[in-house]
């Protein structure tokens, strides 16, 4: 049938008409403009906000010593959504540099977001800003390793968004840190799944540089299931997005883990110019802890081509800077790398006060009892000479499998 025999139906038939009146949802002008107006409103003020906050956290943050940085939360320029904006920029600043750091200023943005009125912005902005600091806290949780209280606080951030159906790219922005935080939880089959629709909705939006993290994020899911051929596949293929897209960052991500992938495929060639390419870049970012993590790679590549005490070196000189930077899940990984070279080279007695160490460490952060029990029994057998450099690599691949290695998400 014809629409214009739909129209032709309705004014012979009185009951079909009758019906179709009953299913009408009358078209409310007054109110669909009263909407549209409250929206541009709520757009003005926001971007109002943007031009008169200029800088504002950054300045409050410079100019407090850190540990007076909670009181912060009382000063009423930073209680508005441009500032909150500008706090989560911090965070993401410091999860490479000071993971502790960005922390302390999630929770700097968390406390604020609560306190502001409802009154002030639309239900859809308040929930957007409650969530993201929530989502901003839950990822310094992940970098400092502290799994648990990350999901919770990711969960937390989503049900922020509950009522709001139409909020499509925050949610995926935080299934993109909820599968992070998952896959370091070892539920990679959940974390796949959350993963893929997230990569669904960046590419419908047009987002590339969260495309592009959704995919390291994947590849990443390969990797840590020893899927590397897979791995290098996605890895190799996001390289030339990163490119056409400008996005030096997540391109230097991208060498580095191919570096990897090539080291565990046995293409020593290949990952030397991926890792040399990675750390090329992450310095010239100034992303201190992955350049810790590139050298790290390159320690082990140098080692296992024979460059003994230069691959030691760069090994001690990450282990130094995951210190450093309060990473100590990290610093204990390239400990144990470090440990198994020693084994291999006959040189015991360093590697058993170095395990001793780590143990320390491991118990003084607090970190998954089940990475400092596996140290501890390598500690032992290191103690009776009974520990080989397979030993070693069995227990760093269990620890690692603990860790994290993943992508900032923002």
């Amino acid at each position: 049938m014809k629409h214009s025999d739909d129209l032709g139906h309705l004014a012979d038939c009185a009951s079909c008409r009758q019906r179709f009146a009953e299913n009408v949802v009358p078209f409310d002008a007054t109110r669909r403009r009263e909407g549209a107006l409250s929206f541009a409103a709520a757009a003005a003020r926001l971007e109002n906000e943007r031009g008169e906050s200029a800088d504002i956290a950054a300045r409050q943050l410079r100019d407090t010593p850190p540990a007076e940085w909670p009181r912060l939360a009382e000063s009423k320029a930073l209680r508005n959504n441009a500032a909150l904006e500008q706090i989560s920029e911090e965070v993401r600043k410091r999860l490479e540099r000071d993971p502790a750091q960005a922390l302390a200023v999630a929770d700097l943005a968390a406390a604020i977001a609560e306190t502001i009125p409802t009154s002030n912005y639309p239900p859809l902005v308040i929930a957007q800003i409650r969530s993201t600091a929530l989502r901003d806290r839950a990822n310094a949780l992940r970098y400092l390793g502290r799994l648990d209280e990350a999901y919770d606080a990711i969960e937390t951030a989503e049900s922020r968004l509950s009522d709001f159906p139409g909020a499509v790219h925050d949610r995926a922005i935080i299934w993109l840190v909820k599968a992070m935080i998952l896959a370091q939880m070892d539920h990679f089959a959940e974390a796949e799944q959350i993963i893929s629709a997230a990569s669904v909705i960046f590419a419908d939006v047009n987002d590339s540089t969260r495309f592009l993290q959704a995919g390291l994020v994947y590849g990443n899911l390969l990797g840590r299931q020893e899927r590397y051929t897979e791995a290098e596949s996605i890895f190799r293929d996001l390289v030339t997005v990163a490119i056409s897209s400008r996005d030096v960052e997540t391109e230097a991500r991208l060498h580095n883990n191919l570096g990897y992938c090539y080291v565990k495929l046995g293409e020593y060639t290949k990952a030397n110019i991926h890792f040399s390419q990675s750390i090329a870049k992450f310095t010239d970012l100034g992303l201190t802890a992955e350049v810790a993590r590139t050298e790290r790679g390159a320690g082990v590549l140098l080692i296992e081509k024979g460059q003994f005490d230069l691959g030691c070196s760069r090994l001690r000189d990450a282990r130094a800077a995951f210190t450093k930077l309060q990473m100590p899940e990290e610093a204990g990984l390239s400990a144990l790398r470090l440990i198994e070279a020693l084994v291999g080279h006959g040189e015991t007695e360093e590697a058993r006060a170095l395990a001793a160490t780590v143990i320390s460490e491991f118990s003084a952060a607090m970190l998954d009892q089940r990475a400092i029990d596996a140290v501890v029994r390598l500690r032992q057998s290191l103690d009776a000479d009974g520990a080989t450099a397979e030993a070693v690599r069995t227990v760093h691949a269990f620890v690692e499998s603990l860790g994290i290695n993943e992508a900032p998400a923002s």
